[in-house]
């Protein structure tokens, strides 16, 4: 999966890679494209967690040897930059429960 990591409004929007070793098991009715699986915030130390429904994940950065570009086509035929990722974000183990105390 890719994420925007920083959006700013003159140069290009900064993304990242989201690297999962396992599967994200889901209805066969919802698509994919576009769907919101879950929330990516980053912790005082930098490492990122991974929220989906009542499971977090903790993981590492990783920055990649070869940055990729995203490129989109514009109405002209052309290919524009739209965002360059240099960075991914491995989770490795287990997700563990969130459990609330009362």
């Amino acid at each position: 999966a890719v994420v925007s990591t920083q959006s700013t409004g003159d140069s290009l929007d900064k993304w990242g890679l989201i690297e999962l070793q396992g599967t994200v098991d889901y209805p066969p009715s919802v698509k994919l494209q576009g769907a919101h699986i879950g929330d990516l915030h980053i912790d005082s130390s930098g490492n990122p967690q991974l929220v989906i429904g009542h499971h977090i994940l903790t993981g590492k950065v990783q920055k990649l040897d070869k940055p990729f570009g995203v490129m989109v086509r514009s109405e002209a035929k052309s290919w524009m930059v739209k965002s360059v990722i240099e960075e991914k974000y491995i989770f490795k183990t287990r997700p563990k429960p969130i459990i609330q105390k009362k």
